[in-house]
């Protein structure tokens, strides 16, 4: 399906660039209402949905709510449009898609390098332990009967609670 959408949309682009006008003709014409973008959606650039460069939790949250709403705008246009204006709102409705499906790609691209990163640095750990098991062992049984087990227990809670809302707070 991509080897069709690809030449479609660079078609219906291309043509719209190189036709025949004369320059003084050449203005901003409106599409009509039932296949025009919203005002919101007509506001973001294609190229804003999609930036090379890295995005925040909050900035990639709120470019993958344009695309979806660009995206549900565009169906519900397409299924009012009538037959002659369905070929163009398609063409959008590809490039939008095609947008959003690159940025789901990318987003699990750096998901997997985290948890690849994540896990070198778990196993680098066990490694550590593993050369240090019988001390583990016994400092484990020291921490248990002293207490300090149940304090190191409710640090590392209230570090993990903390952590929990940091991260719900840089999502904002």
């Amino acid at each position: 399906m991509k080897k069709f959408l690809l030449p479609a949309v660079t078609l219906c682009f291309s043509a719209a660039l190189f036709a025949a006008q004369p320059q003084a003709e050449v203005r901003e014409a409106e599409p009509p209402a039932e296949c025009s973008l919203p005002k919101e959606a007509a506001a973001v650039p294609a190229a804003k949905l999609t930036p090379a460069k890295k995005l925040t939790p909050a900035e990639e949250k709120k470019a993958f709510e344009a695309r979806r709403k660009l995206i549900n705008k565009l169906v519900k246009q397409y299924r009012k449009a009538s037959e002659a204006e369905k070929p163009a709102i398609k063409a959008r409705l590809a490039e939008a898609v095609s947008e959003s499906v690159d940025a789901g790609m990318a987003y699990l691209e750096g998901r997997i390098a985290a948890e690849r990163a994540n896990l070198d640095n778990w196993e680098a750990k066990l490694k550590e332990d593993q050369k240090n098991l019988p001390e583990i062992k016994a400092r484990r049984v020291e921490d248990l009967i002293s207490g300090e087990a149940k304090r190191k227990h409710k640090a590392a809670k209230k570090a993990w609670k903390k952590q929990m809302k940091a991260a719900k707070s840089r999502l904002k």
